[in-house]
């Protein structure tokens, strides 16, 4: 037993003048252990006691989660290095150098940690929040450090990276409630009155369930273009996921009632006048006589 307990004891290595045996590595490294399950621990009891309680998003508790297990973690790491009687500055030049190595190699992946930070700190998007960016259209399935997961509205799920949405313009259609104004034209044939035709178009958007009466829909005479009148229809829904679906049906029911009351919607069209030659054939024959 004395033969084992000096070689546990025996000097193996020394850090800054500190020697080093098997058992201070062995304590070491049951100390960083331990730390590491209390960290799980910690995050797991967080998960099933606190995280029903707290009006967080789904991205926001896996960030907390996130947070407390590398704390703990680091605190053990810490708290292991300096019972050996390791100075922690020692790793300020490394650390040093590998800050300006991810600064020149990494700066992508940086700004991204980053831009997800602001992100959640700022609380520009949430989880459901139905958003535009660079084209991309859908409903925010889910936030990281350094990606956004968009469902778009054709049931494809986007890999936004979060840089993405700090640098370009961002549309948030969501973002205070889910009210969402619906637009759209519709053209009439000149000639039509204009009084029944705001009348059929106002009754065909408050019958549809999905629309709001405050605010109240409007319709607009807008333009007299080429072909028709252009008269433009607005309401407002509070289920985004029914923007398009509501617009169908009371585009639909719009047509039918244009149709029932003998109103025409136009297509583009262009009148061509042919007139005679104002100097008669005679003269162009004349003319192309002499020529000969």
């Amino acid at each position: 037993m004395g033969g084992i307990l000096r070689f546990l004891n025996t000097p193996l290595t020394t850090v800054q003048g500190t020697p080093l045996s098997l058992t201070d590595l062995l304590m070491t490294v049951g100390t960083v252990l331990l730390f590491y399950i209390l960290a799980r621990a910690a995050a797991g009891q967080f998960q099933k006691r606190l995280e029903s309680r707290l009006k967080l998003t789904a991205t926001n508790r896996r960030l907390i989660r996130t947070f407390i297990f590398l704390s703990i973690l680091f605190a053990g790491v810490y708290t292991s290095l300096s019972s050996l009687g390791v100075n922690l500055s020692i790793f300020l030049v490394p650390l040093s150098a590998l800050s300006i190595g991810l600064g020149l190699g990494l700066q992508n992946l940086a700004s991204n940690y980053i831009a997800g930070l602001v992100l959640m700190t700022e609380q520009t998007i949430r989880d459901g929040d139905v958003i535009e960016v660079d084209g991309i259209r859908g409903t925010v399935q889910e936030m990281s450090l350094r990606t956004t997961v968009v469902k778009t509205f054709g049931n494809t799920e986007v890999i936004v990276p979060n840089s993405l949405m700090v640098s370009q313009r961002l549309d948030n259609w969501t973002k205070s409630d889910q009210i969402l104004r619906v637009e759209s034209q519709i053209g009439v044939a000149y000639g039509s009155e204009i009084g029944v035709v705001h009348q059929i178009l106002h009754s065909h958007i408050v019958k549809h369930s999905a629309v709001l009466s405050d605010p109240e829909p409007r319709t607009f005479l807008v333009e007299f273009a080429d072909s028709a009148l252009l008269f433009r229809i607005q309401y407002w829904i509070d289920d985004p996921s029914q923007r398009l679906s509501s617009l169908s049906e009371i585009l639909e029911d719009i047509y039918l009632g244009l149709h029932e009351h003998g109103i025409p919607i136009p297509f583009p069209q262009r009148d061509v006048w042919l007139k005679s030659d104002p100097f008669g054939p005679n003269v162009a024959y004349a003319a192309a006589a002499e020529t000969d």
